[in-house]
């Protein structure tokens, strides 16, 4: 049985491990997405503090383990500029490579939109490297679509930005003209 809830402290070390494993798979793999070790320990424990990271735990007979996890914000002006409070971002989304290809991809957002959708807002968006074409396929496959993209010249890859619509009667009342 699985379970989203808020990361704790203690589950630092874990997510830390788990997206410098997801960083090393990309590398072997030719991915341009994340680096190994360009967040830190202390940066995904003030994201934690700060109530950004959720965990998808498994119920094990040696106690619960952390199979998976992303942070979710409620706005995002790094990447989507100034939108109406209608959204949820996913950053980071990270599967316990043990456990890859087993959907929890799709589990982890589908307990996101869910969330999402409960407190009213209509769009559950994210991003990715916009080489990164496997990827954004795979989000497309989970019904995101390209909603456009940001370039960068800070040394950062541009990245295609990505959304769902959860609900959408009241996606288009509220947003008249899909965004």
């Amino acid at each position: 049985m699985f379970t989203l809830q808020p990361a704790e402290d203690g589950d630092a070390a874990i997510l830390l491990a788990l997206r410098d494993a997801a960083a090393w798979w990309q590398v072997r793999n030719g991915i341009v997405q994340w680096s190994p070790g360009e967040v830190g320990l202390e940066e995904i424990r003030a994201q934690i503090a700060a109530g950004e990271w959720l965990v998808l735990r498994e119920s094990a007979a040696d106690g619960p383990a952390v199979r998976a996890a992303c942070r979710l914000l409620w706005s995002d002006p790094a990447l989507w500029g100034d939108q109406p409070g209608n959204a949820g971002y996913v950053h980071g989304l990270v599967i316990d490579r043990a456990c890859a290809s087993t959907g929890l991809g799709r589990r982890v957002l589908d307990l996101v939109a869910e969330q999402v959708s409960r407190t009213g807002r209509t769009f559950l968006r994210l991003d990715c490297v916009e080489g990164n074409q496997r990827l954004r396929d795979y989000y497309r496959s989970l019904g995101f679509r390209e909603a456009g993209r940001r370039e960068f010249d800070t040394g950062w890859n541009d990245v295609v930005l990505l959304e769902r619509v959860l609900n959408p009667a009241s996606a288009h009342a509220k947003n008249p003209g899909g965004r």
